[in-house]
Parts: C-alpha cells; structure tokens; sequence
C-alpha cells in the first residue's frame, strides 16, 4: 500500500544540502519513502498543507522502564538520590509494572515526536512487548552488572540470550537487539570482554555508560589506574558498534580515542545538569576530533520528560554557556544530532526524508503558535529553539500512522 503526505507546507529534508522543501508530495511505499515531488498519486492521501514534515527524532540513551519512577527522587545529591530512592523502588518493578512503565514512556515518546529509541534496563522481554505492540522503532539490551557479587556473569549473559531470542520469535522488523553492559564501574572485566564477545556473536550495537560522573573517574583511577575510557581501550572493548552514553569526564587523549575506535556517544544534557554530575560532556571537542554525537533523555526519573525538542534545546543551550561562545552547538548542528546523527549511530536507514528512507516521520502543526513567525529560514531555529513536543500533531512509523 502506498500512501501520499499531500502538497506538504515544509518538508525538513536533512539531506546532505539540508535542503528545506516547500508545497511537495512524499510518497511512501510500504516502510520506505518512494518519491519526494509534486502532484503524486497513492492509495491513501494525508492532507500536511498546513504541517511541517520532518524526520522523526531519535532518543539514543534512555530506560523506558524507569516511567512509573518519575518524581520520586528529585533535588537530592546523587548518592542519595541512588541509595536512598531509586535502588530501593527498582527492587519493587516487577516484569508486569515494567510493561505499563514501557506504554506510558512509548506514548510519551511517539506524542513528542520520538519515532526510534535505544534503551537499557531490565525486565526487556516486557519492554519489546510493548514496543510491538504499540509500533515505535527500538534499540533493546538487558542492562548487565556483576561487580556486586549478587549478579553472577553468567546469570547475566543469560538473560541477554534470552533477549535477543525473544526479539526474534516477535518477528519485528522494528524491534532489533542490543548488548547492555551497564558501565565499567558496574561490571567486571570479565563480563565487559564477554558482552564484546556476545556483541560481535550477534552482529549487534554495545549499549554502555561511560564516564558520567567525577566519583567514576576518581574510582577508575583508584582501581585500574586509568580513566573510564582508557581502561576500557586497554581491554579491547572499544569499537566502532559502541555507544557510549555521557562521556562527561573525558579528555582530549580519550577524545582521540573514541574517533579511532569508531565510538558513537549519546550527550543527556538535561539529566547530567539535574543529577549535578558535575562535568558538561565536551561537544565542541568531541566534533573537532569527528566522533558521531547523538542525543538522549536518560531516564524520566533524571530528566523527568522524554520530549526530545526539550533535549535539544537544553544541549544547544548548556553547550554555549558552557564554552561562553554563542556560536557553539548552532541549531542545525544540534537538530542533526538528534536526527541523522542518532541514525548513524543504530545503523539505521533513518533520519533524513529521501528516497529509499526509513518512512519515521513527524507531523507538526505549522499554526502552532511555538513556530510562528513561520519562514523557511526560521524552521531550524524554531525546532531547537523555540518548540516542543506539543507542535507535533501526527507520527508514522515504518509508514503506518501511529499518532
């Protein structure tokens, strides 16, 4: 079946020229975007002369079971804020809270404009339930620690097979496995070269936090006697199938380390700023040196929303105080991340509207009164800048009319 978003008032192309359509036609074959143009015919026709067509965003970091979470531990330190509130209420999530945790995200997500997601937690058999069930595009691993003794290695490497053959029995083309290996504060050697080993069995994307947080790198150094990233070198881990959540606490020499080894990062500005970790992830370097750079929410219980218009809005904003320079992390540099930057870190066939294309497109009110003065000029600026999820106003996903 083919359907036809008709005479589009603006269409966000995020092709190589960046090119800004207006009044065309997208044709979409199935799954895929057929034809970008005008006076195109098909077996179903939405009307988007008054929508600005974009690609959907793509949320790289977040853990969708957390959602019944939200507001329970907010404004206290970071230890505290583990300890005291978060471990505690994790030991209470059965699988079946954590399937409603995963519709309620899943909603949250599509409404804002979220059409992909890469996730790590626990309980993820539910979590792809849910994430076929209700048809967004997800990146799912079993979030995976050991170094407390209570985890067996083995236990966990388990349950990650289990994973990877649930997701194959629900015959998904939306739905693809991940290794989770929490980070190297959480995990033994051992288990960080077997979720490698497990990684390359599989031919699949090595979900991992890295150098979030200052104590991290001070116990990295204490115990190994390299930081975060260099410890991780040392054992082979690194390579051009992992991404790398935070990246907070890194160096110039770690930089350089990441681009060789292919490394995609995933910033989470908005939960680094609320859990005071201390340390902005260095975009600006991190660019300069051509590491891929994508974006997440983190969690809604450090965030405490999935809206990834916020997200990048927060990031443009952070960077630029960060640096005390207006001109770092412009609009469409942050609007790429969040798009085609996030498309290349899943290897996906997403995140710009061409031909051939993944058909994950969002809808958004050009009346809303976020966008307005409406011009073709403007359009970046307003999505970084100015909207949010409440401009979106109808989602597909694979083709099909989710929202």
């Amino acid at each position: 079946m083919k359907t036809l978003l008709k005479n589009c008032k603006y269409i966000v192309t995020q092709n190589s020229k960046r090119q800004i359509l207006e009044n065309q036609d997208v044709l979409i074959n199935g799954n895929k975007i057929e034809k970008i143009g005008k006076n195109l015919k098909a077996d179903e026709t939405i009307d988007c002369s008054q929508n600005i067509v974009m690609p959907g965003l793509i949320n790289l970091h977040t853990h969708i079971g957390m959602q019944l979470l939200r507001g329970i531990a907010d404004d206290m330190h970071l230890k505290d804020w583990l300890n005291k509130k978060i471990l505690p209420a994790e030991s209470k999530l059965t699988p079946d809270k954590i399937y409603v945790a995963s519709t309620m995200a899943i909603q949250e997500m599509l409404r804002t404009g979220t059409t992909c997601f890469n996730d790590q937690y626990i309980s993820m058999n539910k979590v792809a339930d849910a994430v076929k069930e209700i048809g967004i595009r997800a990146f799912l691993s079993r979030g995976l620690v050991d170094i407390d003794g209570k985890n067996p290695t083995e236990k966990r490497l388990k349950e990650t097979d289990e994973l990877a053959n649930h997701i194959k029995q629900l015959k998904s083309s939306r739905i693809s496995f991940a290794v989770g290996p929490h980070a190297p504060y959480t995990c033994s050697k051992n288990l960080l070269i077997k979720s490698q080993k497990l990684a390359k069995k599989y031919n699949v994307l090595n979900h991992i936090h890295i150098a979030e947080t200052r104590k991290e790198l001070a116990d990295s150094l204490k115990n190994y006697g390299k930081r975060p990233v260099e410890y991780l070198e040392s054992i082979g881990f690194l390579d051009k199938k992992v991404i790398a959540a935070h990246c907070c606490w890194i160096t110039k020499g770690e930089i350089k380390t990441l681009a060789k080894r292919g490394v995609s990062v995933a910033h989470c500005p908005r939960s680094n700023m609320k859990l005071a970790s201390g340390g902005i992830m260095p975009l600006k370097e991190l660019q300069e040196a051509g590491v891929n750079v994508g974006l997440g929410t983190d969690s809604a219980v450090s965030n405490n929303n999935l809206d990834m218009f916020e997200e990048m809005h927060t990031c443009a904003l952070v960077q630029k105080h960060n640096y005390w320079d207006a001109t770092v992390a412009p609009a469409q540099t942050v609007f790429d991340m969040a798009t085609i930057n996030g498309a290349k870190a899943l290897r996906i066939n997403a995140g710009s509207i061409e031909k051939g294309k993944l058909a994950d497109l969002v809808l958004l009110d050009a009346n809303h009164f976020l966008l307005q003065p409406l011009e073709k000029n403007r359009i970046i600026s307003h999505l970084v800048y100015s909207a949010n999820g409440s401009c979106v106003q109808k989602v597909l996903v694979d083709g099909k009319q989710i929202i």
